[in-house]
């Protein structure tokens, strides 16, 4: 019988000593930097070539190969983004905010977001109208909670944040909750059978994604996100270290299910 929870145990080992290296900093915060982005880039990579070897378990033309194919070549591009931001660190030079490591983490995340619909709409998810209702305004809520907190900071400090800052930051904070309200709807309707588990990996990825997004763009707006400096940057980097590795777990997890060759 296999260990289901030999993985989770893992990921959450893995962030309780990324969590104590965020608190201690040896080697200084420079260190804890370049540690954090290699961290998302390698578990990015991970997470791409799992997906990508996923897909090929399914014939030309069927849905779960399209999925599949279009979360992992997602990871692909987010992988290209830590990679460039750790070229930027490297090289010595400050990555403005936004630049073209945002831009391309954002166009990452188009194609994650479309796997995702299309594994929603393959699941033909059926919950009650009462239930998609509170679920949506719960996110409704945290979307004007969230619009508030910025604007207040936005019009209490005029003149420092600009247009595209804003711009970019909204794109985040819509995308991520729009995505992340996908997710739940899928998270709730998903059981504990065997096809399912590799997506429940996977929408709780996209909900660390969500939150750690969140907290990034406030905390970039805001001017209090550093790496390791607090507990808003400190849930940011976590989260996003736990997305990564969340979703390479759903790749691992499908890659290894013994499906009957028919439905393969």
């Amino acid at each position: 019988m296999k260990r289901i929870w030999l993985t989770p145990a893992m990921i959450a080992g893995l962030l309780v000593v990324y969590s104590a290296l965020s608190i201690w900093q040896p080697g200084g915060s420079d260190v804890l930097l370049f540690l954090t982005h290699a961290s998302w880039a390698a578990f990015a990579l991970l997470a791409a070539i799992l997906a990508l070897k996923s897909s090929r378990m399914f014939e030309p033309g069927m849905a779960s190969r399209r999925v599949w194919l279009l979360f992992g070549a997602g990871m692909s591009v987010l992988t290209f983004s830590e990679l460039l931001w750790i070229i930027y660190h490297v090289s010595g030079q400050q990555a403005p905010y936004p630049s073209a490591v945002d831009i391309s983490w954002g166009i990452g995340f188009v194609p994650v977001l479309v796997s995702l619909v299309l594994q929603y709409r393959a699941l033909n998810v059926q919950l009650s109208p009462s239930r998609k209702r509170s679920i949506l305004v719960l996110y409704v809520g945290v979307l004007l909670i969230s619009v508030a907190l910025s604007f207040e900071y936005v019009l209490s400090h005029p003149g420092e944040v600009v247009v595209m800052q804003m711009l970019v930051g909204a794109y985040y904070l819509i995308g991520n909750l729009g995505v992340a309200f996908l997710a739940t709807l899928s998270l709730v309707f998903l059981g504990g059978g065997l096809v399912a588990r590799p997506w429940v990996y996977m929408v709780i990825s996209i909900l660390l994604f969500a939150v750690a997004g969140l907290a990034f763009s406030y905390g970039t707006w805001t001017h209090t996100y550093a790496t390791g400096s607090n507990f808003l940057s400190v849930l940011s980097d976590a989260g996003y270290l736990a997305g990564y590795m969340m979703a390479a777990a759903g790749g691992y997890r499908q890659l290894t299910l013994h499906l009957h060759p028919a439905i393969k």
